[in-house]
């Protein structure tokens, strides 16, 4: 028995076609394996590269959008819905540490923020385990990162948010403005978004318009040669702080009705202090934040740091008014109306700490009331007036050569007298700034 099996076997080595077979059983294994890993390597790269341009879109949306004010929740969502938007849901992979049957598609994205230098960056990253095509073959994970940054636009001093008005921002008659050193922004995107005319004249680092600038001013200087039109409208940059509550209204019996109206005499002044019937000259009130349900200044007053609510009323300083405070703010609320008139004399500024550091003037984003600002050559106002529903704001500053730390947002700004704006006013605006869009780049 043995010998025939040995006869056998040397009869198929001594056969030409039985060589054949084994030679070419043995040659296809490895030829099988580099044929495998050859088509798997192409996959893999096909599937890195388009990673990559997924992630290069979603940095670059996630760090567009950081820049306009998005909260970071928002912004990691956008930058995830464009990652797979452009990645889709790739059949031959599988999320690392998934341990589920939920779609790779729904699986967020790796989204953080950070800066270089000046410019603010997104890092965006992902991970995926590849799954081979042929059997034997271990798995592959394909890990890719990208680095998006954008450098800050000019700085806004004002900022008209309506995105259709005529004139949304307007200097005419012989109004006087200098912006020198940051910029004037309308989201508007009407032929005469930015309108300028009569007699007036305009300094300012550039005009940047959604829409088309007018402008027939006798003297207008542009630091950027040129005004720029059809630019990206700017998202409200202050959209997402939240307003503050009313409280029960602060009652002004006893603060003298020559100083505020509704005030009587001889009696106490909000616990401030007992303002007498007859008051001497120079005389001054002291009031305390607190809720009101409005107030008119029509003498001396001292106001106390804190936040000042005008719950529906009126906030008015009349021509006779000498209104002072440091760290204060003023927000109005329920339709709270405001009106500062030009005889009046003001110096106030923002507090430096709390959720409205460096804002002198909020209003509810559903207050659609206009409002008039007049300082004269002895009042000063320093901080953000945010009126960001306000129909219009009519602002004359106090015109000094130095200026004033003022930034406005409203739909529409109206300039009616010489005003001049402060450029460097990190410390009185605790940092906060209007940004226009500025140019993005792939870091990495």
């Amino acid at each position: 028995m043995r010998s025939n099996l040995k006869n056998k076997l040397v009869r198929i080595f001594e056969d030409e076609n039985g060589n054949f077979a084994i030679m070419t059983a043995l040659v296809m294994v490895p030829l099988f394996t580099a044929a495998s890993i050859a088509i798997n390597l192409a996959r893999i790269n096909l599937e890195s590269a388009k990673m990559q341009d997924a992630l290069d879109a979603a940095a670059f949306s996630a760090v567009k959008s950081y820049g306009e004010g998005e909260d970071e929740a928002q912004t990691k969502d956008l930058a995830s819905n464009t990652f797979f938007a452009n990645f889709g849901m790739p059949d031959i992979v599988d999320e690392i540490g998934s341990g589920s049957s939920t779609p790779v598609a729904t699986q967020a994205i790796k989204v953080a923020f950070g800066a270089l230098g000046a410019e603010t960056t997104a890092t965006t990253t992902y991970e995926l385990k590849y799954a081979p095509l042929f059997w034997g073959l271990r798995p592959y994970t394909i890990h890719r990162e990208s680095v998006a940054a954008r450098m800050p636009g000019r700085e806004a001093c004002i900022l008209a948010l309506h995105p259709t008005a005529s004139r949304a921002f307007e200097v005419s008659g012989s109004a006087s403005v200098d912006t020198s050193g940051c910029t004037i922004t309308s989201n508007s995107s009407d032929t005469q978004s930015i309108y300028l005319s009569g007699s007036a004249t305009l300094k300012a680092e550039c005009l940047y318009a959604a829409g088309k600038v007018s402008a027939t001013l006798a003297h207008l200087e542009l630091a950027c040669g040129k005004a720029v039109e059809g630019v990206p409208p700017i998202l409200d940059p202050f959209r997402f702080k939240k307003m503050p509550t009313t409280a029960s209204w602060v009652n002004l019996a006893g603060c003298g009705q020559n100083f505020v109206a509704g005030g009587g005499g001889n009696g106490d002044c909000n616990g401030t202090s007992k303002t007498p019937n007859n008051a001497p000259a120079g005389y001054t009130v002291e009031l305390k934040p607190g809720t009101y349900g409005g107030l008119e200044i029509k003498g001396k007053v001292l106001l106390r740091p804190g936040y000042y609510i005008i719950d529906g009323g009126s906030l008015k300083f009349t021509s006779q008014s000498v209104v002072a405070g440091e760290g204060v703010t003023f927000f109005l609320l329920n339709g709270a109306q405001l009106d500062i008139h030009g005889g009046s004399t003001f110096k106030v500024s923002p507090s430096l700490s709390g959720d409205w550091a460096g804002f002198s003037i909020v209003a509810a984003r559903n207050n659609t009331a206009t409002a008039t600002i007049n300082g004269n050559s002895a009042s000063s106002l320093a901080g953000i007036i945010y009126m960001p529903a306000s129909r219009e704001i009519q602002y004359a500053g106090n015109g000094s050569t130095g200026g004033e730390c003022v930034r406005i947002v409203a739909q529409e700004i109206t300039m009616i007298g010489n005003s001049s704006f402060e450029l460097d006013c990190k410390a009185e605006l605790a940092n906060n700034t209007i940004n226009n869009p500025g140019a993005i780049r792939l870091v990495r």
